[in-house]
Formats: C-alpha cells, sequence, structure tokens
C-alpha cells in the first residue's frame, strides 16, 4: 500500500513538473491570442484580438489589434498602457497589480506552482486566495485560459502559437 502511494504521488509530481514546463516553454515566445468576455451584469460579450510578444529583457509587449488600438508594455516595475486612438499613455506602478498572479507568472514563470490537475493532464487549475486561472491545452498550438476578473466578468483568451 505504502507503494501505490509514493508511486502516485510521484505520477502527480511528474505531472505538475511537465505542465509547468509546458507552460514556461509556451510563454517563452511570441503567440497570437483572442479574447472572449462575457459580461453577465450587462449581457454583453466583447471580443479582441491581439498579439503577445516577449523581449529580450523579459518584459512583455501585447498589443491590441481589434477592436481598438491599445498597447501593453508589462514589466516588473509598471504597466504601461497605450491607448493608440485617443493618444493617451497610463503608467500602473507595481504595488497595484503585483497580487495577480498571472501576471506575475507571465513576467516570472511558472515555478512553484499550486497546481490541479483536472481529470487529464491537458488541463489544470492555477488559483491563490484570490483568483483562479484554469489552463487547458487544445493542442501543442493553443492554449486556452478561463477566469473571472475582479468586475465579474469571465474571460477566454486563446492563445495560438
Amino acid at each position: 500500500m505504502r507503494y501505490i502511494f509514493l508511486f502516485s504521488f510521484l505520477i502527480i509530481l511528474n505531472v505538475e513538473s511537465s505542465s509547468i514546463i509546458e507552460l514556461n516553454n509556451f510563454f517563452s515566445g511570441d503567440l497570437t491570442f483572442t479574447q472572449t468576455s462575457l459580461n453577465k451584469r450587462e449581457n454583453s460579450i466583447d471580443e479582441s484580438e491581439g498579439i503577445f510578444l516577449r523581449k529580450d529583457n523579459n518584459s512583455i509587449v501585447i498589443e491590441i489589434i481589434s477592436p481598438f488600438e491599445e498597447k501593453y508594455f508589462i514589466t516588473d516595475d509598471y504597466i504601461e498602457i497605450h491607448d493608440l486612438e485617443f493618444d493617451q499613455i497610463t503608467k500602473i506602478p507595481k504595488e497595484e497589480y503585483e497580487n495577480n498572479i498571472f501576471i506575475s507568472y507571465l513576467l516570472n514563470g511558472f515555478n512553484d506552482l499550486n497546481i490541479s490537475i483536472n481529470n487529464n493532464s491537458r488541463s489544470f487549475l492555477i488559483s491563490d486566495d484570490n483568483n483562479s486561472y484554469n489552463f487547458e491545452f487544445l493542442n501543442k498550438k493553443t492554449l486556452q485560459v478561463k477566469f473571472k476578473d475582479n468586475m465579474d466578468v469571465i474571460n477566454l483568451i486563446k492563445f495560438y502559437k
């Protein structure tokens, strides 16, 4: 019985480890994405498309192409938002987003995770006290992330290699 438990634990540890490696590899390069947001209070669905770019200094540039043109520059110290249509720039200090685990993992890597493996190793949940993110590899080139934001809007982002 003791060996069955140990064997099961090692399998789970291996699945978690391979999931972390797969996530880090997936987000190491340039991606395109589509984001669909469902706002139940307003009974509306919004869609946007964009590009995710990782720079050599590990910062991230997210470029929204549709329906509005925006650029987000994400670093360890701040997020800078460029609204290209209104020619406005907003800078958000780290203190305002440092508790967002998704941004933290994108910047620093998916290490030291609290992963809950779902029915198969292609789908898993990453969560903390405030947020949870459901990740699912639809195939080798498509990763889907589902989460509820701070305004209770359900978001579904599909990242494509």
